[in-house]
């Protein structure tokens, strides 16, 4: 692998190409390559402006909804500027990685077209939560620039928000005095509105004006009127963003009581500038990608930087969009991103897959070989990327095949579609391949408009974004409205959030009426371990609340079903996959027998039936119990769930949770397995390793902490798709030797892991490609299962020591082996249940013990049809009224075979004319044959047996071959049972007289 090193060596002795300018220097200095860069930036903050470092979080943003990626350093922030959080440092700095791939923030669709664009890029922020604001910020940056980097002063300009008076927003002198007083000259300081110089957070929240830096790569010429008018090489560097506003509903804003700053710059132009590039692209940040793509694609021209009308051929551009795409993929991969969970991040993988195989002919490999370089140059600062490496060239091979396998069934499909809608050329079925049933679907319901709900069936159900539903609308013919669209897919992202059913919204709309409180429900985690055994204490609460039939009452009427709302509570409702608990509330009036807790809005419902010759009232006292064995079994399958998990990744490596289900009974763990599919001995292996866990005896610790420290925390199993809150995560560690389980969870926990008893997995099923669906059972559960297995283990094995005694009767041991079978199909909370392993291995033995069973039967009814034969040969021979010998007959022993040789029926009697029918399994077939020497024109073996397919209306033909006056044989034909008697009586009767009259 080439190093950065290396790379730059060769540069130097590589002279530039003709025409390009500032595209390969002579030489680069080592304080300009962006690895100094970077870190001159965080010394700079924390060692010598008393900053602390906070690492970069995942581009995953695991605690916010509102956005796909993480899109801006601020993000991980974004608690404390809510006022959710308490910052953990006044004043930060670092490095972030940031995606923009979509919503307001999308560089997608320019990548590679010019040089300051990408989908994934860093920004170098610093922060201070209350501490300086204005006056500090900007001199801190200024003096980073100007005095650290070294920039020229005459090649910057600084700008100011200019005000708002729809606001009610006043210009910010303030910091444009500071600007002055720092020495920035007066024709350098410009101001600018809201679109330019207004930062928020989002339609409500914090927000503020801030000030740009923008740097003039073309020399000391005063250019301030192209400043924000898109100039390639006078572009913003460092924004510094002052919250100092708070955004309420109503569109007002109002003052904060604490001031923040929120600073971000990029490092990719940063470094251009230092580099003394135009194009981003041209730094050491992607050069020695381009390096290896010539490395490894030979035949193709080296990247030579054109763009526009000089790139005539696109190939300059798919290098960068190459480059680009591979550094996105590799850094979203490293964080825990899944391409199954996020359509847009399969989208970009796609397009990176088809612009290696058509621009640079790998057909396969391209995109892992280059997240090796990739790692080399981002690896040693994100050090996630070097540590899953593995994980992420494991699922781009799997994304790769995958990828092979839609394009060869769609690209035929899709160039049908675009002859008949030659307006369709510009979409890329390669990158979306949903737009095949896209187009379907629209067809089919002869769609006329993209309504909100539409629209979003092609976003969530076939992956289309909304740039491709745009072009497909228009391609179509089809109404729409693009801003409107826009604003009905955010909604129905939101909604598709929260699943409610009718019942669970009146309730919300009652609880919101009666000003109900959330229910305190911190003592479900109050339990505790004494002499060996768990104990679940019992809970004073007080009746707050009453509901039948969705209506809040004053009482309820004795043995009556209602829904029950106390004051506190030590039942768990269901959530984190683990049902709720179940239990009673008991007081001197009688029992409220409790089966479900249902969770509205943060409101618990205790939901069962009252017992009792009283009412039970708003205001009684009772005291809660939950149901001890089926708390402590929740708790078992839960720990042991997440065991499965971690022993999942390090058994198959690159694996993602897609969902879980924890009962009293069993546990259900659905996994995405980018590799092979889970075989046997990978059953058993991840049972070995549970259970050595499980005996390993090793502590449960349970902690709580905010999003930041999630965020921080290493080695930590989140599930895409899923938010966590600010504050108040549970996360669950088991820590051993070899071995790592460490996941946020809402869930009930055992506090050892020997507390599990024992683990055994029931049943592995497949759901599509790639993804597993594990059963599994715990506990004296699990013991029972492998005590089930040895008692089938048992039964089969007698039923193969008493395999050749039931020979000559094989619906007795068919029979038996039915029964056998039935025990081995259960349901997972069915009672008798084994493991997967024994089961699989028990399905073998009886296939093999049935397979030598036919065989031996196969041999054995043979020699019943010779033995039939020859006693039809001794007994049932027939003479015509001219003393000519035949033999008409129908095959008893049939009945019993699966398939009817009828030729080696035919073969003992090859002297004299033979017709015999068979009938197996509904199926009647026929065969005559007639000696040469009496076959005639009036009598031979096709008019004979023409006779028989008369009756059964079924053709007759001689075998391939051979003559049919001699041999022929009659198509077999299905019969059903209770016409069979009939229909053979009459077939051998016609045979009988047809032989009589004509031989």
């Amino acid at each position: 692998m080439l190093s950065i090193a290396h790379c730059r060596k060769l540069f130097r002795n590589k002279k530039p190409p003709r025409n390009i300018v500032r595209h390969v220097s002579k030489y680069l200095d080592k304080d300009r390559m962006s690895k100094a860069v970077r870190q001159r930036f965080l010394n700079y903050f924390i060692n010598d402006n008393n900053h602390h470092f906070i690492r970069s979080s995942p581009v995953v943003p695991y605690c916010d909804p509102t956005v796909a990626f993480v899109n801006a350093g601020m993000n991980q922030f974004k608690g404390i500027f809510l006022g959710n959080q308490s910052p953990p440092y006044k004043k930060v700095a670092n490095s972030q990685k940031c995606i923009r791939v979509g919503g307001k923030h999308n560089d997608l669709n320019i990548v590679g077209t010019d040089g300051s664009h990408h989908t994934f890029f860093e920004m170098l922020g610093n922060w201070s939560f209350g501490d300086y604001f204005k006056k500090e910020a900007c001199e801190l940056a200024w003096n980073l620039l100007t005095d650290v980097y070294k920039l020229n002063k005459k090649v910057l300009y600084v700008t100011y928000f200019n005000g708002d008076e729809k606001l009610g927003l006043k210009p910010d002198i303030e910091c444009k005095e500071i600007w002055q007083s720092i020495g920035v000259e007066p024709d350098r300081i410009l101001p600018f509105g809201m679109k330019d110089n207004f930062w928020e957070m989002g339609p409500t929240g914090p927000c503020g004006p801030c000030t740009e830096i923008h740097v003039d790569q073309r020399g000391f010429r005063n250019r301030a009127q192209f400043v924000n008018k898109g100039v390639h090489d006078l572009n913003e560097v460092w924004n510094i963003v002052f919250i100092q506003y708070n955004r309420n509903f109503d569109g007002t804003i109002v003052q904060l009581p604490k001031c923040h700053i929120d600073t971000g710059m990029g490092l990719e132009r940063l470094c251009a500038v230092l580099q003394n590039r135009i194009s981003n692209y041209d730094t050491d940040l992607f050069l020695p990608i381009f390096l290896a793509i010539q490395k490894i694609c030979k035949e193709v021209p080296k990247y030579d930087g054109y763009f526009g009308e000089k790139d005539w051929n696109g190939l300059q551009t798919s290098y960068r969009i190459l480059a680009d795409h591979t550094r996105m993929l590799t850094a979203c991969l490293a964080d825990g991103m899944i391409p199954e969970e996020n359509q847009k991040l399969r989208r970009i993988m796609r397009k990176a897959f088809s612009i290696s195989e058509t621009t640079f002919g790998k057909e396969e490999g391209l995109v892992k070989e280059l997240v090796n370089y990739v790692v080399e140059i981002l690896g040693p600062v994100y050090i996630e990327m070097e540590k899953n490496i593995n994980q992420v060239t494991q699922i781009i091979d799997y994304e790769e095949d995958l990828f092979k396998s839609v394009r060869s069934s769609s690209l035929a499909e899709w160039s049908n579609i675009v002859q008949l809608e030659p307006l369709l050329v510009d979409l890329d079925v390669l990158e979306m391949p949903g737009l095949v049933a896209a187009y379907k679907d629209i067809k089919n319901n002869n769609i006329k408009e993209v309504s909100s709900q539409f629209g979003f069936k092609l976003y969530d159900t076939y992956g289309l974004d909304e740039q491709a539903i745009s072009k497909l609308a228009r391609a179509l013919n089809i109404a729409f409205d693009e801003n409107l669209l826009r604003k009905a897919l955010e909604h129905m992202k939101g909604v598709s959030r929260m699943i409610h059913t009718d019942r669970k919204v009146e309730l919300a709309k009652g609880l919101s009426e009666q000003n109900i409180t959330p229910t305190p429900d911190k003592y479900k985690y109050k339990y505790m371990k004494k002499d060996n055994s768990y104990v679940f204490s019992p809970l004073s609460v007080k009746v707050m609340q009453l509901i039948r039939n969705n209506q809040f009452i004053n009482a309820v009427e004795p043995d009556t079903d209602c829904s029950v709302i106390f004051d506190k509570t030590s039942f768990y409702h269901e959530a984190g996959g683990q049902i709720s608990d179940k239990g009673h509330a008991v007081n001197n009036l009688g029992i409220f027998q409790i089966d479900a807790v249902e969770n509205i809005n943060g409101v618990l419902l205790h939901q069962g039936r009252f017992k009792s010759n009283s009412k039970l009232t708003i205001g009684d006292k009772m005291v809660l119990k939950v149901d001890e064995t089926t708390r402590l079994s929740n708790m078992r399958n839960h720990t042991a769930t997440h065991l499965l998990n971690a022993a999942l990744k390090i058994l198959k490596g690159a694996t993602c949770q897609k969902s879980s289900k924890v009962t009293s009974k069993y546990l259900n763990f659905d996994v995405g397995i980018f590799g092979t599919k889970l075989a046997v001995n990978d059953i058993r292996l991840l049972e070995d390793e549970i259970n050595r866990v499980i005996k390993g005896g090793l502590d449960v610790r349970v902690r709580e902490i905010d999003s930041q420290e999630l965020l921080m925390a290493d080695n930590v199993s989140l599930i895409p798709g899923e938010t966590y809150p600010d504050t108040g995560i549970r996360l669950v560690e088991v820590v051993g030797k070899d071995f790592l389980s460490r996941e946020p969870c809402c869930g009930t926990h055992v506090f050892n892991t020997s507390d599990i008893k024992d683990f055994c997995i029931t049943n592995v099923k497949s759901l599509g490609r790639s993804t597993a669906s594990i059963y599994a059972v715990t506990g004296p559960i699990a013991e029972q299962a492998r005590k089930n297995a040895l008692s089938v283990e048992e039964e089969i094995t007698k039923l193969q020591k008493s395999l050749n005694d039931n020979i000559d009767k094989p619906e007795v041991f068919d029979s038996a082996i039915s029964l056998v079978r039935q025990n081995l199909n259960y349901s997972p909370d069915d009672e008798f249940i084994l493991s997967a392993v024994t089961r699989h291995e028990c399905l073998e033995k009886l296939n093999e013990i049935t397979k030598q069973m036919k065989t031996a039967s196969k041999d054995t009814l043979k020699e019943f049809i010779e033995m039939e034969m020859k006693s039809v040969m001794e007994t049932k021979v027939c003479r015509t009224k001219q003393n000519n010998e035949y033999i008409i007959h129908y095959l008893r022993s049939s009945m019993i075979l699966e398939t009817v040789p009828l030729q080696k029926a035919t073969k003992l009697c090859p002297n004299i004319p033979i017709l015999v029918i068979s009938y197996s399994d509904n199926m009647v077939k026929a065969r005559c044959c007639v000696p040469k020497n009496v076959c005639t024109k009036d009598f031979n073996a096709q008019k004979w047996l023409s006779q028989i397919g008369l009756v059964f209306k079924s053709a007759v033909a001689a075998p391939k071959g051979q003559d049919p006056m001699l041999v022929c044989n009659m198509k077999a034909k299905y019969v059903n049972i209770q016409e069979w008697d009939t229909l053979l009586s009459e077939s051998l009767n016609l045979a009988k007289l047809f032989i009589e009259k004509y031989l």
